[in-house]
């Protein structure tokens, strides 16, 4: 009864209790090939992560008063979810979780086993640190395979901070040295401890979104960024995926929306975005012209939407019931000859809950 309490094992029995609650209402046929796909997901972390999303997305709708029915279970298409009582005949909805690994050479397990091998020598350095030092490795590709090598260029990484001089290595690697005022940071504490704003670590480190350790105090800290040259953007790669889908999936004789869940973007970002692209004295986002850009080609009009989602944190209720908040943003094609009225506002004003 004392693990009733350890909110680490809350998705867990979440995911366990929709798979009951869906197999329960299921056909003997259709809860044996669920449970079959949940036996693989244990072995891929995507694939439990595109079941959880699809759970997400479904159980949205429920709570809306709507009925989901799940196509390949029945038979009756490839997509992910049909929501059968909405519009004139229906909505089908393809869902993609997309991890922050999307479009990188350099994946976060990667990323972090490199990060073991230089913070040693730069968390003794950072203990002496008055003041901010941003150290961004910029390699061609992709790291060396062999460990022996890693450990090399781990090294050189810390030398070039002992001479506080930027390098460039034989091999194409570049490290680049800089110092930074601390209170750029921004740091700040909340109830879940200390954080510091993503958008700020990006400017100090003059990257975009990738992977970084911090390590120091607030007098003064080591700012150590990781990232490849060849690196695609990730809308890039979140666009080709959703094209693909669309011609191998969707049937095209229905209104179809696109769900695509952020893995590793905080529901406080995705708003961030939002409300820059609502205020009319800012620039678009890079996401909103891509949406843009997406929607508007050919032979697409049966999209009448692309919507993004993110989870947010456990929120406690009354009488022991936790909550899982997250935001989502929708950008509906009205133009659509697919569009009905029932499409509006299908987010909006409410919590995507799980």
């Amino acid at each position: 009864m004392q693990e009733i309490d350890n909110r680490d094992l809350y998705s867990a029995i979440s995911l366990a209790a929709q798979v009951l609650s869906i197999m329960d209402h299921s056909s003997k046929s259709e809860a044996a090939k669920l449970k079959q796909r949940i036996r693989g997901a244990f072995k891929n972390p995507d694939d439990m992560r595109a079941i959880q999303l699809e759970f997400m997305a479904a159980t949205h709708f429920v709570h809306r008063g709507h009925t989901v029915i799940w196509p390949e279970m029945e038979g009756l298409g490839r997509f992910d979810l049909l929501i059968e009582d909405i519009g004139t005949n229906g909505l089908e909805v393809e869902c993609k979780s997309i991890s922050e690994d999307k479009g990188r050479k350099i994946h976060r397990r990667e990323a972090i086993e490199f990060h073991h091998l230089v913070k040693p020598g730069l968390q003794t350095l950072s203990r002496a640190l008055q003041s901010g030092v941003s150290i961004v490795l910029t390699i061609p590709e992709r790291l060396p395979m062999m460990y022996k090598q890693k450990q090399a260029l781990a090294k050189q990484v810390i030398d070039s901070v002992l001479a506080s001089k930027s390098i460039v290595l034989d091999d194409g690697s570049d490290i680049r040295v800089s110092e930074f005022d601390m209170k750029s940071l921004e740091i700040s504490e909340t109830e879940n401890g200390t954080t510091i704003a993503r958008e700020a670590i990006d400017k100090i480190t003059a990257t975009n979104n990738r992977e970084v350790m911090i390590l120091g105090n607030k007098k003064g800290a080591i700012v150590f960024a990781l990232q490849s040259r060849q690196d695609d953007t990730m809308l890039e790669s979140v666009f080709a995926t959703v094209s693909e889908s669309a011609k191998q999936q969707l049937s095209k004789n229905r209104p179809a929306l696109f769900l695509v869940g952020l893995h590793g973007i905080e529901a406080e970002s995705l708003l961030s975005i939002a409300a820059q692209d609502s205020d009319p004295t800012q620039p678009p986002t890079a996401l909103r012209l891509a949406v843009s850009n997406y929607l508007a080609k050919r032979n697409r009009d049966h999209i009448i939407g692309i919507g993004f989602l993110s989870k947010g944190n456990l929120n406690p209720e009354l009488n022991g019931v936790v909550k899982s908040g997250g935001s989502a943003y929708i950008f509906p094609k009205k133009e659509s000859s697919f569009w009905h009225q029932d499409f509006t506002g299908l987010f909006s004003e409410r919590e995507l809950q799980q």
